[in-house]
């Protein structure tokens, strides 16, 4: 059995991921900045059991924009083997244009979803050691795609793009290592981030990223994948 840790998993995407890998009969660490106001992920753990036989679910305090938090995480932890690391946690504000733009937003949108997945990479990097076949999912976004570049939304295209280079150069280091390092798009999805004409469901993202991620490997490593598995453009 293998152990799946996912932050940002109190609702959205993450939320979902969490649900899906208990299914698959993962043991899940779900992360989240203040577990006692996670209800939905309270709910979970109560009912773990029925949902996969022999999985199981820890919650964990985790604010992924604090170095001190991810240091704490990782103590918590001890020695335990992480076979994935799954970074969902992300912000965004949208903004129509230059004259829009909350700069104070923009350096929080980075340290969130650029340096934050970086940083919990690095510091996990120990319990990935340990796995079988480690792998760290981030999920990006088709945003920070510069190919199809877009007018708005600085500050959240500017830092997925970063992170998929950041993750890009992270395959690279770590190749020898052997952990499988992969950016995913979750597709447009029906999320407080998405919007309600997105086209998938959170579920449907969740299902489809879980079994892209049970398939990566090093052939994949240094990819940025769409949720079905088709290769994105940089």
């Amino acid at each position: 059995m293998e152990t799946v840790l996912v932050t940002g998993a109190n609702r959205g995407i993450g939320l979902e991921l969490v649900k899906e890998f208990l299914r698959r009969e993962y043991d899940v660490l779900a992360t989240c900045r203040s577990p006692a106001n996670a209800d939905a992920l309270t709910d979970l753990q109560r009912a773990a059991g029925s949902i996969g036989s022999e999985s199981g679910l820890d919650v964990l305090t985790l604010d992924v924009a604090d170095s001190a938090s991810i240091s704490a995480c990782a103590q918590a932890l001890g020695g335990r083997t992480i076979d994935v690391l799954v970074n969902n946690a992300g912000v965004m504000k949208r903004e129509a244009g230059i004259a829009d733009i909350d700069y104070e937003h923009w350096l929080q949108a980075f340290s969130i979803n650029t340096l934050a997945p970086m940083r919990l990479a690095g510091t996990l990097k120990p319990n990935l050691l340990t796995a079988s076949c480690p792998r760290v999912a981030t999920v990006s976004s088709q945003m920070g795609s510069i190919s199809r570049g877009r007018a708005g939304c600085v500050a959240y295209r500017s830092s997925k793009a970063a992170v998929n280079m950041a993750m890009r150069s992270l395959a690279d280091e770590w190749r020898e290592d052997g952990i499988t390092v992969c950016t995913l798009h979750p597709g447009w999805v029906r999320t407080d981030m998405g919007g309600s004409d997105a086209d998938l469901t959170p579920e449907q993202s969740a299902a489809d990223l879980v079994c892209l991620i049970a398939g990566l490997d090093m052939a994949k490593t240094g990819s940025f994948l769409n949720h079905d598995g088709t290769v994105m453009p940089w």
